[in-house]
């Protein structure tokens, strides 16, 4: 008879040699599908915010020039100075030239005419105001050891950063030197500000959206070849626009016009100065 102690072990032994190869694929299976991932960040040694900041004021201030007297001329646009975001300020201007009848070339040589940018200021300020109890450090008295930071308790706080831009230009004859426009002195300005109010916020508003586009931009309203202008005509850098390229003849034509609309300018200056020098003589005979 056999034994039946036996064949319990037996069947036991048989029945964990089919579970095991079971649980050890569960097992390799979970090792697999398991992992961990680590995430890089790193941040700018400019903030995006000053970047917004400086090339709204740049737009702003580039859209309130008059370029129409450079029409049709040859220009090339150089920086008088190094400053902040200068590369983004002389990109912005060419935009403009072409945007208003000039022809923009990428070198001096091909052009006819200099235009000169000088940036005089491009940079923010930050001004902060708060309402409660600044962060305070009590020093080691008596039994203490170290100092105790008690943290700040705000009722309300303010941040404002603000960027300021200002810029002149001019531009003048290559060979000559003579010059045939300037722009002024024009400032310009943009600002964002978060608000706090008892540790909730920052409550946001800025002179651009989420997007990073300045807010209040103006329609492009481009200068049509052809058409008499009446006006200054504002074109927007932010806008969308569409031009008609010109052919080579009517390039010609245009700077044909410009040249002769010039040497008439001149001659009526010259014969307006003759004849004011020919008025004055005439009253000081008169006087005598």
């Amino acid at each position: 008879m056999p034994d039946s102690s036996s064949n319990v072990f037996t069947r036991s032994k048989s029945s964990s040699s089919r579970r095991f190869p079971k649980a050890t694929a569960l097992a390799i299976a979970i090792v697999c599908l398991s992992g961990c991932g680590t995430t890089k960040f790193s941040d700018t040694s400019r903030t995006a915010t000053e970047q917004l900041l400086i090339s709204s004021a740049m737009e702003d201030l580039v859209d309130q020039y008059d370029y129409s007297r450079l029409a049709g001329l040859k220009v090339f646009v150089k920086s008088a100075n190094s400053a902040t975001d200068v590369d983004y300020l002389k990109s912005l201007v060419r935009q403009q030239l072409a945007a208003n009848g000039a022809f923009v070339k990428d070198d001096e040589a091909s052009a006819d005419y200099i235009v000169e940018v000088a940036t005089g200021a491009s940079g923010t300020n930050r001004y902060e105001l708060m309402y409660g109890i600044p962060e305070t450090t009590i020093p080691a008295i008596g039994g203490m050891t170290t100092a105790t930071s008690i943290p700040e308790f705000a009722i309300a706080k303010r941040s404002d950063q603000k960027a300021q831009v200002k810029v002149r230009m001019w531009a003048y004859n290559k060979t000559t030197g003579f010059i045939i426009w300037q722009s002024g002195v024009k400032t310009k300005a943009s600002h964002i500000r978060d608000r706090w109010i008892f540790g909730a916020g920052p409550f946001t508003t800025a002179t651009y959206d989420n997007a990073g586009v300045r807010l209040g931009a103006d329609q492009a309203i481009p200068n049509a070849f052809g058409e008499k202008s009446t006006g200054f005509e504002n074109t927007s850098v932010c806008s969308e626009a569409s031009y008609q390229e010109l052919d080579e003849k009517a390039i010609e034509r245009l700077q044909k016009i410009r040249e002769e609309g010039l040497s008439k300018a001149i001659q009526e200056e010259a014969s307006e100065e003759e004849t004011l020098e020919v008025e004055e003589e005439d009253g000081e005979d008169t006087k005598e």
